[in-house]
């Protein structure tokens, strides 16, 4: 393979040189038996991962619409009970409308206003017993239950 070449370098004086041989090239043999093969597994994967995705979009497409049902009817729940609240709240204020009540008692339940002479007060004086007015000025006699019997005529006027 590799030979020197001792004769010609002594005779020129050159340095020495290694000279080798080349191996032959030879082609490759041609195997016309290999088939190129299909990727079947590849394909069959991506194919399942694109229907994974489908079903995956599909379901949630379906969740969206049916809580936007859902949302659509509790909104008009909701309009519907604020309409209520709003009707309980205007029959609330009218009940409690002195005027209305004033006028159920005369009209619906036969009721008449007193008069002033009807009226009966309560004297307070003492926190542990209370008397009516009228049978403490039967007990009083004198000058006394005369200026409170008057005191409270003029006080029933003035009302």
């Amino acid at each position: 393979m590799a030979y020197m070449n001792q004769s010609n370098a002594a005779e020129k004086r050159l340095p020495q040189v290694e000279v080798f041989e080349r191996p032959e090239i030879t082609a490759l043999p041609e195997n016309r038996n290999i088939k190129k093969r299909v990727p079947y597994f590849r394909y069959g994967l991506m194919t399942a991962a694109v229907f994974v995705m489908l079903i995956s979009m599909l379901t949630g497409y379906s969740k969206v619409a049916q809580l936007t049902v859902e949302a659509d009817r509790l909104r008009s729940q909701l309009e519907e009970l604020r309409s209520d609240g709003d009707a309980l709240n205007a029959k609330r204020e009218q009940r409690f409308n002195l005027e209305y009540v004033e006028w159920m008692a005369v009209n619906k339940l036969g009721m008449v206003k007193q008069d002033k002479s009807q009226i009966t007060y309560l004297a307070t004086s003492n926190p542990e017993k209370i008397t009516i007015a009228a049978q403490e000025e039967e007990n009083q006699t004198g000058l006394m239950a005369g200026l409170t019997k008057g005191l409270n005529v003029v006080m029933e006027y003035l009302d």
